[in-house]
């Protein structure tokens, strides 16, 4: 790789780490750790882990409003889950290309979440 592309991000971006849901929700409970929920808002019906904020992947205002649940500190921890790890995958890039410097992305989603057992709550407007 280049010095070009060392400066200015060639395909070589540093990949987001991914976190274990289990390590993810020890963190919440301990409030080491945000973690948004970026599924769309009918999936949220069936219940969110619990301590997460949510924010749909497609609000356009996402990256703002997850500042805002981090008290406008980017570099607070910060990890993202949908439901397999997909669209949370994505959200995370956003999220570091915007300035965020701890950022993980909840290893195998909300599948991984609630087959581990791991407490979910009912989510409110």
């Amino acid at each position: 790789m280049g010095l070009f592309d060392k400066l200015f991000g060639g395909s070589s971006r540093p990949a987001i780490p991914q976190i274990d849901p289990a390590d993810a929700n020890d963190r919440v409970r301990k409030k080491q750790l945000i973690l948004v929920d970026v599924r769309t808002e009918s999936e949220w019906e069936s219940g969110i882990p619990k301590g997460a904020h949510t924010v749909t992947l497609g609000d356009p205002r996402m990256v703002d409003t997850i500042y805002g649940f981090m008290k406008e500190d980017a570099s607070a921890p910060v990890a993202v889950i949908c439901r397999s790890g997909m669209r949370s995958g994505r959200a995370a890039k956003l999220l570091a290309g915007a300035g965020f410097t701890d950022v993980s992305n909840v290893r195998g989603g909300m599948m991984a979440w609630t087959a581990a057992n791991l407490p979910v709550k009912q989510y409110r407007k």
